[in-house]
């Protein structure tokens, strides 16, 4: 362990395994010897690489060397409780369609118990889509809105940020028009970045710097290595 233990929140810009090592190396490293995790890839659903997920996170847990977890995959969250949820360790929630994942979570009320499970002292993982449901709101995204949901809320564990992931410098003027629009600051991840939240304060881990939108318009660059504090 090479950092002191404070964040119980993680959420990544998206990218495959290696794009995102530095952040899951970070979060693994937060993990006990022979814990427990919970993986849940529902917003794969339908995507061609949904039956093959579980074979992922075990070569993710190989490629950190961390045999010692057991991770168990939830692909319907049907009837589940805080009680089930506190045999874990931690939670990692993948990516995949933003909009086809809140609506699972809000069917099935999960996403309170997966507030009470964080405010216990959970350790929770949002990879792209999961980490955008985490924010104010989900629409800062541009996922097909499969399911045709009419509102666009998320899980709002970030306090007045949303999130926006497969963030690249072309996208600037496109996600400052939306702070405008809406009035509501921004969390811009890029590919290979990703931030460590402890409730106060954004550290980012990665390659490439992350982008901070206040309702303002000021617009902050976070270089990794480097602290947020919210606004």
């Amino acid at each position: 362990m090479n950092h002191q233990k404070s964040f119980n929140l993680y959420l990544s810009g998206g990218g495959d395994e290696k794009q995102s090592f530095s952040l899951d190396k970070f979060f693994f490293e937060d993990i006990d010897n022979k814990a427990r995790l919970l993986y849940i890839p529902v917003a794969l659903r339908g995507h061609k690489l949904y039956s093959e997920a579980g074979v992922w996170m075990k070569s993710v847990l190989d490629l950190h060397n961390r045999m010692d977890i057991e991770f168990e995959l939830w692909d319907d969250l049907s009837d589940k409780n805080y009680s089930d949820l506190e045999e874990f360790n931690a939670i990692y929630i993948g990516g995949g369609n933003t909009w086809n994942l809140i609506k699972e979570i809000r069917e099935k009320n999960f996403g309170l118990i997966l507030k009470k499970y964080l405010e216990s002292g959970g350790l929770i993982y949002g990879g792209s889509a999961g980490a955008v449901i985490l924010g104010n709101r989900i629409d800062a995204q541009d996922d097909k809105n499969e399911p045709a949901l009419l509102d666009n809320i998320g899980l709002n564990i970030l306090g007045k940020y949303s999130v926006a992931t497969h963030y690249k410098a072309e996208f600037k003027e496109k996600y400052l028009a939306w702070v405008s629009k809406e009035n509501q600051p921004l969390l811009c991840l890029p590919e290979e970045t990703g931030f460590a939240y402890d409730g106060h304060v954004f550290f980012c881990i990665g390659t490439k710097p992350a982008l901070a939108i206040e309702a303002s318009h000021l617009m902050n660059e976070i270089f990794p290595g480097i602290s947020y504090i919210k606004k």
